[in-house]
């Protein structure tokens, strides 16, 4: 890296210049929202629950809230003195945590930005923190090689987590300013909880992801497959999936219950450092030292997009699909932290057809040219179809990725018979035929229900429900309802 860069990098976190929305500002980034450039590289962001906000640490020791419509400075965080690895929102909106080289975690008022509390029981570096879906609970991953678990509210240590195996390999690398290096084989990477916080997940240098029990701390299960250090894992929104990506440069999809890989993604020419999944789990995005963010489909394995091309001029460190789901930020050590566009269901539909259409059409090493010419002239319909196979796949994968199990019951108007119910899921309203004499009872058992196989269809560019079943107990016995538009 050159000098100047260097000196930059040491510098003040402060904002350089703003791109406002302009996706059309040039062929070479026709994915790009937003861009905004710091003086300093950045390394962790995270958008607010609520959306309207992000936050971004890095080597200027300082933490900003941007924005993130306008991506203008909301506040500046100082408490830090050294750089911050990783910032995150609590999911109540109330706090945001840090961790950083000078081995504290931070606990701050997301609204006034004062410190809450500052915890320094790590020996090394806090390379990554996460909050338990309720709040209440806040875990870091440490270079240390542990991590620890408090009350949120207490300050009261809960649990110390290690167990790291002695990798084939070790390295005593320490953190550099300048890039991001290997550790050592015993190190922590990243922590995650489950999305309903039964589960704590664990990586580390060891080449290895953990499932931690919540209630016990004790191990439940390890993920074993990387063949390098593993920097990051995160759960699918409805926790049946584990995305995780290594040194080894590829990104492996578990199936937690099996506790097997269920798909080998080679996702970067160099490490990946960063994956996520989309709030409707259909989506997994990864970035890392090639200076990519690339965007893959969870019901095919393929590549949709790589939505930042030759944007990021440096390696690209973390990132987070916003709440809706519609767009992504990432942010790198080249000072920059850029929102894109996330890929439609029309680019997850094409990209498959386009990829299998590639490979249809390479002439066979013993087909006849006349052969090939007949098969050449069926292209148009054969690219239909493959699109058609790509539509069955998302309606197929999706009610096993999707936490697409989370409607709640509104009013009841016994006129109509009818109970209005609404999904953060899918866009509504809808309905539930319920006699008088039993929606007492459905209202007071809704908690309850056993969904059925939903009835799913692609309209418009978008995944629709049409109708579920549910199986709601009603005193001694059950019954079932059907949740319709």
């Amino acid at each position: 890296m050159k000098a100047s860069l260097l000196a930059l990098g040491l510098a003040l976190l402060a904002p350089l210049a703003h791109a406002a929305s302009d996706p059309d500002s040039g062929p070479a980034t026709p994915n790009l929202v937003q861009n905004i450039q710091t003086s300093a590289a950045l390394l962790a962001v995270d958008y607010s629950p609520d959306g309207k906000r992000l936050v971004t640490g890095g080597l200027g020791r300082d933490i900003v809230i941007w924005d993130a419509e306008t991506g203008k400075q909301a506040m500046v965080l100082h408490g830090h003195t050294d750089d911050v690895v990783t910032v995150k929102f609590s999911p109540n909106g109330r706090y945001i945590a840090s961790g950083g080289v000078d081995k504290a975690l931070i606990l701050w008022d997301a609204i006034t930005g004062e410190i809450l509390r500052k915890n320094t029981d790590h020996t090394d570096y806090v390379r990554d923190v996460a909050f338990s879906p309720d709040s209440k609970l806040v875990a870091s991953a440490g270079w240390d090689g542990q991590a620890i678990v408090w009350e949120t509210f207490s300050g009261i240590k809960v649990a110390t987590l290690t167990g790291q195996k002695a990798a084939a390999v070790a390295s005593t690398a320490a953190y550099e300013k300048n890039r991001t290096n290997k550790g050592r084989s015993n190190n922590m990477t990243s922590v995650a909880f489950s999305p309903n916080g039964a589960e704590l997940l664990t990586a580390s240098g060891d080449r290895t992801v953990r499932g931690w029990d919540t209630q016990t701390w004790q191990q439940k299960y390890v993920l074993n497959g990387h063949t390098d250090e593993v920097w990051d894992a995160r759960f699918s929104p409805n926790g049946r999936f584990v995305v995780s990506g290594a040194w080894d440069n590829t990104a492996r999809i578990w199936d937690v219950s099996t506790r097997q890989a269920v798909a080998v993604v080679p996702a970067h020419l160099s490490d990946v450092w960063g994956t996520t999944f989309s709030p409707d789990g259909q989506l997994i995005a990864t970035c890392g030292g090639d200076r990519k963010v690339k965007v893959w489909d969870m019901a095919t394995g393929l590549l949709v997009r790589d939505v930042s091309g030759e944007a990021h001029t440096a390696e690209v460190e973390t990132l987070v699909f916003s709440p809706d789901g519609r767009q992504l930020a990432s942010v790198s050590r080249d000072g920059s932290l850029k929102i894109w566009r996330v890929p439609s269901t029309f680019d997850r539909v094409s990209a498959y057809a386009d990829t299998q259409l590639e490979k249809w059409e390479k002439k066979g090493e013993f087909e006849k040219t006349d052969e090939y010419q007949k098969r050449m002239a069926q292209k148009l319909k054969r690219w239909e179809e493959f699109k058609q196979e790509a539509r069955t796949k998302m309606l197929a994968a999706f009610p096993q990725s999707a936490d697409w199990q989370n409607f709640s019951l509104a009013s009841y108007n016994p006129d109509t018979e009818m109970y209005q119910v609404s999904s953060k899921l899918f866009a509504g309203p809808f309905f539930i035929k319920v006699a008088p004499r039993d929606a007492e009872q459905l209202r007071n058992n809704f908690g309850k229900v056993i969904y059925g196989t939903p009835a799913l269809e692609l309209k418009n560019d978008a995944l629709l429900l049409k109708s579920v079943e549910l199986t709601v107990p009603t005193g001694s016995e059950t019954k079932v309802f059907t949740v319709m538009r």
